[in-house]
């Protein structure tokens, strides 16, 4: 399948980023189709990392002197040409150089520029500073903010190498640019972005880091308890590792398995889950047989359950966690990490063996779904990169052989672009909405963090929003209202039971009139709902189906029903 057939074929893009968040957006833009030009300065890219390689895959590279006249003159001719323009150095930078976005989209009404700086340019203190990402980092409090973990043992704040500001400011401005150059098919105008990576990273902060007044006990962690009664006894953070896991609820921590290898098991909160693994490691019974309960509606104060635990609320209590953890350790022994992920994964409960980097990028299931692929680049030969984070289901096939980065010169650029001429409705009468998405209603059946937080995503931008859950939840309420608080922000919200007769016919009305559905599922689920793409043609063949899953790739994998 040829990349003709990608949805972003035809589109035009200026790359001047550097380092992680600016070639990464362009990188997805790239990967979906459009002809990308990165322009790096003549001594090469900022950042010597074999990492370009991944984040410039698919494009034209280019060496441009931005402070020479011949070399600005060239930008601009390029940017004259171009769709979109993507920058992620400091506010004032690119105006410095001439470039200025805001006098480009003057003087190209139909241009759309994307600016992703460490901090806002309305940031008077921040600005200016060289924000890589470990200074966002230090600066926003990822660094001290992020785990409960590390201020148990006492090494907080703690450096992690993982770059959460860039990876959540690319997810948003990229997201932002095709809802912009979308709004552009109907419009004719462009838009100016700016997405400041010290404000993305603050989308992970808000479920790692809330602080609520008068939290109630019942949501509180053994490690939180812990926290508080070392903070107001004066006693030193020294836990080690090995005794922090037994601060760990039973169902959300890992396991020591008969070959060595640890377990990671994930099945807290959900009614079914936790009841399934108990089921499954031979358990339940004797839980029960001990008093461990199930409450009809664990949503009522505690005071009025018929004992102080139900299975499927997170967290348990000491005595409890403490008891089912016991007996679980003995039973993970007896078998090998990745058998008990085939049983985990046959019996619809989450769960992975702890793995390196290294294995997965061989993994079966990872090469098998697209989730890594090949590229032979021109500097360090035969690589294995990520696959595309997200593709259509017509297309995606044509997404899993990538192109390596290639250097070209002004000329060939040039040629690029103006093989695919632009073509623009009218510009549109009428002023603003309120948003891109104005007039598009979603429907929300996603629960716990990606799904319903990617769907506030859309609420912020101009949709309208229904968020559907069962009348009888499936997650406990530290799940549903704790973390509703941030997704649930801008959404309307239904009840229906979708399997009963009566839920079904509100889910299909509702789903007649929606232009976009969003379910975090396995295909199995979406099939056993009936959401499957010939079904959903039957009641709405306009509707678009957005499916997110744990382990689902652009083909079907080994694990692509695993849930997790």
């Amino acid at each position: 399948m040829q990349r003709a057939s990608l949805p972003l074929h035809g589109v035009k893009v200026i790359d001047f980023g550097q380092y992680i968040a600016g070639p990464a957006v362009a990188m997805i833009l790239a990967d979906f189709g459009a002809t990308v030009v990165h322009v790096d300065p003549p001594s090469g890219p900022l950042w010597e990392s074999p990492a370009n390689a991944t984040l410039n895959r698919n494009k034209l590279t280019l060496r441009l002197d931005l402070k020479s006249p011949e070399g600005l003159a060239e930008a601009r001719g390029l940017i004259d040409e171009a769709d979109i323009l993507v920058e992620n150095f400091r506010p004032g930078v690119m105006a410095r150089l001439g470039l200025d976005p805001a006098a480009l989209r003057a003087a190209r009404p139909e241009l759309i520029t994307i600016s992703i700086p460490g901090f806002a340019s309305n940031d008077e203190l921040r600005r200016e500073w060289r924000a890589f990402e470990s200074v966002i980092a230090a600066a926003s409090g990822v660094f001290t903010d992020m785990g409960l973990n590390r201020v148990l043992m006492g090494i907080n704040p703690c450096f992690s190498p993982l770059p959460l500001a860039s990876a959540y400011g690319t997810m948003l401005a990229v997201s932002a640019t095709v809802l912009a150059l979308q709004a552009r098919e109907r419009t004719g105008l462009g838009d100016g972005i700016e997405v400041p990576l010290a404000s993305a990273v603050m989308e992970g902060l808000t479920y790692n880091s809330l602080l609520v007044e008068d939290y109630p006990a019942r949501y509180k962690t053994q490690r939180e308890q812990e926290i508080e009664r070392r903070r107001a006894n004066g006693l030193p953070m020294n836990v080690s590792y090995s005794e922090l896991q037994e601060f760990l609820d039973p169902f959300y921590r890992s396991y020591e398995c008969k070959d060595g290898r640890t377990f990671y098991v994930v099945c807290p909160s959900h009614r079914n889950h936790a009841k399934r693994c108990l089921r499954t490691l031979g358990l339940y019974d004797e839980m029960v047989a001990a008093g461990l309960r199930e409450e009809p509606d664990t949503y009522l104060p505690v005071s009025e359950w018929s004992s102080d635990v139900s299975l499927g609320v997170y967290p348990l209590p000491k005595f409890w966690a403490d008891k089912i953890a016991a007996r679980m350790k003995e039973v993970f022994l007896t078998r090998a990490a990745e058998e008990w992920e085939r049983i985990f994964g046959e019996g619809l409960f989450p769960g992975t063996p702890q793995r390196w980097l290294r294995e997965w990028l061989s993994d079966d299931h990872a090469e098998a779904a697209g989730l890594v692929v090949e590229v032979d680049d021109p500097e360090y030969g035969r690589m294995i990169q990520p696959g595309p984070m997200a593709w259509l289901e017509e297309s995606g096939a044509a997404m899993l052989t990538p192109a390596p980065r290639r250097g070209v010169g002004f000329e060939e650029a040039l040629a690029a672009l103006r093989a695919h001429p632009t073509r623009l409705p009218a510009l549109a009468a009428t002023g603003a909405g309120k948003g891109w998405l104005e007039g598009v209603r979603v429907l929300d059946l996603c629960n716990v963090i990606a799904g319903p937080h990617g769907v506030s995503y859309l609420a912020r931008f101009g949709a309208e929003v229904i968020k559907v859950d069962p009348a009888q939840p499936l997650y406990d309420c530290w799940n549903t209202v704790i973390f509703g608080m941030t997704h649930m922000r801008g959404k309307k919200s239904v009840l229906a039971e979708l399997k009963s007769p009566e839920g079904r016919e509100i889910f299909e009305r509702l789903l007649r009139s929606a232009d976009v559905v969003v379910w975090n599922a396995t295909d199995r689920q979406v099939k056993s709902l009936g959401l499957d793409a010939q079904s959903l043609a039957r009641i709405n063949p306009e509707a678009i189906f957005c499916q997110l899953d744990c382990f689902g790739g652009a083909r079907r994998g080994p694990r692509s029903d695993y849930l997790g």
